[in-house]
């Protein structure tokens, strides 16, 4: 955090700069005495600046004598080149002096912000473990609640159930229904809970995915790590994964998997749950500056790395859909992985221009890095980010999360998802030095016709010869036989 002159802090009570700066040491003591060893980072801090304010005082006492041999010289009609000289050099050490006592100064007040930040953040957590539950309802009549597909016409009912559960997220909005029918032929089941007043108070999306090659299945939903049932107990929810399981086995499909942020009991068997993947989640300050001390020293020079290469920084809709296409086509042929079609992003951004940007980066005019972001609720994702790999000594991916978490805060954003990543994988590990935190994800699948859960991960090795093989493709031929293939790989 960068301080400034009206920065509050609050302890235990209300302190000002200069109240912390005038005894650092003995305050933080008071106020966190188990924290030896941030106590004693400031200590050598306070060594560092109590050494350069007796320099400051050396070089001041030094000033004004040279600034009276001058007076007398010129009095006296004397060269003054030399003197002249002289005081330039010792104004130029006196601004380097009064620089870095102002940094250590900014470091020493970095420390009581974090720790009056952690407070906070536990005793936001604390609320929200109580206030913020997952459900609307503590009991319902489950014998009065019925199931019945969604009428597609009606979409008001449902995004307005959505908005209003607290556990909802962008993907469970009926507009998706439309974007993966219109993007990629797919059809849906849209399954809704009513009551006795035909009130909705539960919703589970569903979409078909039927491919010859990698097999027939519901998903909720696909190419996004959330979307499983919400409703307003969970009785209600388990009602609308049962319903989901019956119509499974009338559609005869291999399995339907429902992918969940909480785990679920008692699900219709036969049935299996996976738990490889976890969500990366920045719970984000209320400026850039406070987030920027957060970083280690060792993150902020790999951003400033790029910093250096005059990179232009672009975030808006469809005008950057062409650049932003280019850079993840690209990139994608390069790692052996088919793309999404143009058109996917294009009707995404359609329908949520509210929710919805994409960020392009150029260096000398040519888009070397991109992401396409979607925001909903008090949440910013990343669901797709790429960065042409020429590029990559310059460390221009980490001047792309940086430029997109500052973005996420000028919205007003409280938390960043950087998406989904196997435990302890090299995604997990990058995501995490920014400071994301793991947020254990739970696929359920009813199991219907298979007999195990799939597993359509790149690393299987029957898929190696075909990724090595897409390697190789001219990259036009990649971007017209990808979309075609990743449709079937939700």
């Amino acid at each position: 955090m960068k301080p400034t002159a009206d920065t509050v802090l609050e302890i235990s009570t209300p302190l000002h700069e200069k109240q912390i700066l005038a005894n650092p040491a003995e305050l933080f003591l008071t106020h966190w005495p188990d924290d030896t060893e941030t106590l004693d980072t400031i200590r050598s801090l306070l060594q560092q600046r109590q050494l350069l304010e007796r320099q400051q005082k050396t070089a001041q006492n030094k000033t004004g004598i040279l600034s009276r041999q001058i007076g007398e010289a010129k009095s006296n009609n004397q060269a003054t080149d030399k003197l002249i000289a002289s005081m330039q050099t010792l104004s130029t050490k006196r601004k380097t002096l009064n620089k870095q006592s102002k940094q250590i100064n900014q470091d020493i007040l970095h420390y009581f912000a974090q720790q009056t930040r952690s407070g906070d953040q536990k005793k936001a957590k604390h609320n929200n473990n109580t206030n913020n539950q997952r459900y609307l309802s503590t009991a319902a009549n489950i014998e009065t609640i019925h199931i019945e597909i969604f009428d597609a016409d009606n979409m008001e009912d449902w995004n307005q159930y959505v908005t209003a559960h607290p556990a909802s997220t962008i993907h469970h909005h009926a507009e998706w229904r439309h974007i993966l029918r219109q993007s990629y032929g797919h059809e849906n089941l849209y399954l809704c809970a009513r009551n006795n007043d035909q009130r909705i108070v539960g919703i589970l999306p569903l979409v078909h995915i039927k491919s010859r090659l990698f097999g027939d299945k519901l998903v909720s939903m696909p190419f996004f790590q959330r979307g499983g049932a919400i409703a307003d107990t969970p009785e209600i929810e388990l009602k609308l994964i049962q319903a989901a399981a019956n119509y499974s086995l009338q559609m005869k499909v291999d399995y339907t998997e429902f992918r969940d942020d909480t785990p679920r009991d008692r699900l219709p068997e036969p049935c299996a749950t996976q738990t490889h993947k976890v969500n990366m989640v920045l719970a984000l300050p209320d400026s850039k500056q406070t987030l920027w001390q957060d970083f280690t020293a060792k993150l902020r020079a790999q951003i400033r790395r790029p910093q250096r290469e005059s990179c232009q920084v672009f975030i808006g809709g469809q005008e950057y859909l062409n650049d932003f296409y280019a850079v993840y086509s690209r990139n994608m042929c390069d790692l052996g992985s088919p793309v999404q079609s143009k058109q996917f992003i294009k009707n995404i951004l359609q329908q949520f221009p509210q929710n919805s940007w994409l960020i392009i980066i150029k260096l000398d005019q040519r888009p070397v890095s991109a992401g396409f972001l979607l925001g909903f609720k008090h949440t910013m994702e990343i669901p797709l980010a790429s960065t042409i790999r020429d590029v990559n000594p310059l460390s221009i991916n980490m001047l792309l999360y940086w430029e997109v978490l500052k973005f996420a805060i000028k919205q007003n954003y409280s938390q960043f998802d950087f998406g989904r990543s196997s435990k302890n994988a090299g995604t997990y590990r990058f995501k995490q030095q920014w400071g994301a935190q793991p947020k254990q994800l739970y696929w359920h699948y009813y199991l219907g016709q298979s007999q195990a859960p799939p597993s359509l991960s790149p690393s299987n090795p029957k898929y190696a010869a075909i990724i090595k093989i897409w390697k190789r493709l001219p990259l036009p031929l990649a971007n017209f036989l990808g979309p075609a293939i990743v449709k079937n790989i939700p």
